[in-house]
């Protein structure tokens, strides 16, 4: 390996502290959020001269693959969870833990595969437990090193903590003084943590973009979800431009936009405002954009209410 960056002996690692090496990348598979915003750290350590192995499922693929299509692709496995649409997020993961539990095994042995075969000298996990390696430095990317839940559920937390224990770095997807994420990642008190600021795979784009549409509404996450979001905004904004799925099923008046990202990048880049989910990729993406949004959180899933209640006023929110 070129200059391996020793996992017991190196320091402080951030983005920019990792040039001409070996990176190994793999998202969470819940959802494109992640998919998304990582397409923004992949852009910058390119640039450092480092070269990029992506870990992902066959979906995941296709879309960075408009975006890299130079880029070493490994085939790897998502995590199996499925979304009952009941509004329960809780007791949907309680209901995959065992599954989640065998597979988060088994790709801790893959990942060690993937470093010797790929001569790997860094590894990075946007939030995938079992992503790390035990020979090279690895790092879990997040925006929640508290997950914004109480209760009973507050026994996630301790899980969580315990599944972030192998890595030797977390970066946070934030400015230091937690002003995107709030109480997900405020008192932390651990030396591995580094503020990074946020990523989004619209700041690859130039700035300057005339904005020619007055609401662009995007359609995105669990299609058992995706589908009710929007049957009510067609409801509420019949005029506006539609970003979705050729899954979604929307009324033959309604103007929508269902070919590949980078063309969906395009209209989110001409619009004046933005209407879509609370979730942490979207504020990444409006940090960079810097347009107001109307945002709805999912049903159920505590961080996007916790977002949406914190950020915005009336559903409205302005970077």
């Amino acid at each position: 390996m070129g200059g391996v960056l020793n996992p017991r002996i190196f320091g402080v690692v951030r983005p920019e502290d990792i040039r001409d090496k070996r990176v190994l990348l793999s998202p969470l598979n819940w959802g494109m959020g992640h998919v998304s915003r990582s397409i923004g750290m992949i852009h910058r350590l390119l640039k450092q001269n480092n070269t990029i192995v992506v870990a992902c499922d066959e979906d995941q693929e296709s879309v960075y693959r408009m975006y890299f299509p130079e880029l070493t692709y490994a085939s790897h496995q998502g995590y199996p969870f499925k979304f009952s649409g009941q509004g329960n997020f809780g007791w949907d993961l309680a209901r995959s833990l065992r599954t989640l539990k065998s597979r988060l095994k088994k790709e801790i042995e893959e990942t060690e595969h993937l470093v010797e075969t790929h001569q790997i000298d860094v590894v990075l996990s946007d939030h995938r437990y079992g992503f790390y390696s035990e020979r090279v430095p690895s790092v879990f990317i997040t925006h929640q090193y508290h997950l914004p839940v109480r209760g009973l559920q507050s026994t996630a937390n301790v899980w969580h903590k315990k599944r972030m224990r192998p890595f030797q770095h977390v970066w946070i997807l934030d400015y230091s003084d937690s002003k995107l994420s709030g109480r997900m990642t405020v008192n932390s008190n651990d030396k591995r943590v580094k503020f990074v600021g946020p990523y989004s795979r619209f700041s690859v784009y130039a700035k300057g973009h005339e904005k020619t549409e007055a609401n662009v509404v995007v359609i995105s996450g669990p299609e058992v979800y995706a589908q009710k979001f929007a049957d009510d905004m067609e409801k509420r904004f019949p005029q506006a431009l539609f970003v979705c799925s050729a899954k979604i099923q929307l009324s033959p008046n309604v103007r929508r936009v269902s070919s590949n990202w980078t063309e969906q990048d395009t209209v989110i880049l001409n619009a004046q405002r933005l209407t879509s989910r609370s979730g942490y990729s979207t504020i990444l993406d409006l940090e960079v954009l810097k347009i107001p949004a109307l945002l709805y959180p999912t049903p159920g899933q505590a961080e996007q209410i916790y977002l949406h209640d914190r950020l915005t006023d009336c559903s409205e929110y302005t970077p």
